[in-house]
């Protein structure tokens, strides 16, 4: 795992988000009231971008069938996926976004 400095906390919309490529990966930032939140930029489902997607709480909505993860733990909830997103260690510097990825 290697932490990189991934945004400025400023760059990521309050209750939105965007996404970065980072460590040769696409990682979703998203901000909420619940914190910060860094996972894979892609639903297991369809294999769309969740970018762009429904943020309530903890969760992100994929925009494409609204398939709901747990940003907390990548877990899906419905019936049109069971295998979960992958989710990033993900901490505040000061106004940096920093997150732990996998090396390679």
């Amino acid at each position: 795992m290697a932490k990189q400095r991934i945004a400025a906390l400023d760059d990521v919309p309050e209750g939105g988000n965007k996404a970065f490529d980072a460590c040769g990966k696409s990682v979703l930032l998203c901000r909420t009231g619940a914190g910060v939140f860094a996972v894979e930029n892609m639903c297991s489902h369809a294999f769309a971008h969740l970018e762009g997607g429904k943020v309530k709480g903890p969760h992100i909505f994929c925009p494409l069938h609204g398939v709901r993860f747990d940003m907390r733990t990548g877990a899906p909830n419905g019936t049109l996926t069971k295998k979960p997103i992958a989710v990033y260690p993900v901490s505040v510097e000061g106004d940096d976004i920093v997150v732990d990825l996998p090396d390679g």
